[in-house]
C-alpha cells in the first residue's frame, strides 16, 4: 500500500474530510487491519495531504487516538470532533450521533513492475507505431505484413499512469490476451 485516502462528509455540517496520508502505521493498519495496540495521534498528525474540498478538522487537530478495529471505532480524534463508523452512527469531524453521513476508506497500491510496452499517446487515441520504411536501411530486409511491429495496448490505468499518462480520461484498455474480446474504453482517473 502505498498511502490511504480518507473522505467522509455528513448532513450535520458543512466540512469535508478529504485527505491521504502515506504514514507508516496507517498503512500497516490498511492492510493488517489492526493497530496492534500501537495507535498513536502522531500517526494521523504527520505523513498526511490534504485533497480537493478538504475543510476539517482532523487529521490535524488530532489529539488522541484509540487501537480498536482499523478505522472503524474512533481512530483518531480531536477535542470534540471525530472520525467514527458504528453499527447505528458515525462520525465525520463531529460527535453528532444523527443525520446521515458518507465515509470512504482507500489504498492506493503500486503500478506494475513490468517493462513499459508503449510509448506515451493522448488519452484518446489508441497506440500505434509507425510503419517502417524499407529504405531506412541498405540491409535491412522488408517485413512482411504478418510480422510488422505493433504496440501493446496496456491492460490497466494503472499501466497507463506508469507510461508516463497523468491526465484523467478515456484510454483504450487492452482485453486480457488470448481472451478473444475487444478492446474497451474506460475512463481512468490519474489525479489520485
Amino acid at each position: 500500500v502505498l498511502d490511504v485516502r480518507f473522505y467522509c462528509s455528513t448532513s450535520r455540517h458543512e466540512r469535508v474530510m478529504h485527505f491521504k496520508t502515506s504514514n507508516r502505521h496507517v498503512r500497516g493498519v490498511a492492510v493488517s487491519g489492526s493497530h496492534g495496540h500501537l495507535n498513536s495521534p502522531s500517526h494521523w498528525r504527520t505523513g498526511w495531504t490534504s485533497l480537493s474540498n478538504h475543510s476539517a478538522h482532523l487529521p490535524a487537530d488530532t489529539i488522541s487516538s484509540s487501537n480498536t478495529a482499523a478505522f472503524e471505532s474512533s481512530p483518531f480524534q480531536g477535542t470534540d470532533v471525530d472520525w467514527a463508523i458504528f453499527s447505528s452512527f458515525a462520525h465525520c469531524d463531529d460527535v453528532g450521533n444523527f443525520g446521515a453521513s458518507s465515509h470512504q476508506v482507500w489504498v492506493r497500491l503500486p503500478g506494475p513492475t513490468r517493462a513499459p510496452t508503449l510509448a506515451p499517446t493522448s488519452p484518446t487515441t489508441a497506440p500505434t507505431v509507425a510503419p517502417t520504411s524499407p529504405t531506412t536501411s541498405p540491409t535491412t530486409a522488408p517485413t512482411s505484413p504478418t510480422s510488422s511491429p505493433t504496440a501493446t495496448t496496456p491492460e490497466t490505468c494503472a499501466e497507463y499512469l506508469y507510461l508516463g499518462h497523468t491526465v484523467s480520461g478515456v484510454y483504450t484498455i487492452s482485453a486480457q490476451a488470448g481472451s478473444g474480446l475487444p478492446d474497451r474504453s474506460v475512463y481512468c482517473d490519474m489525479e489520485e
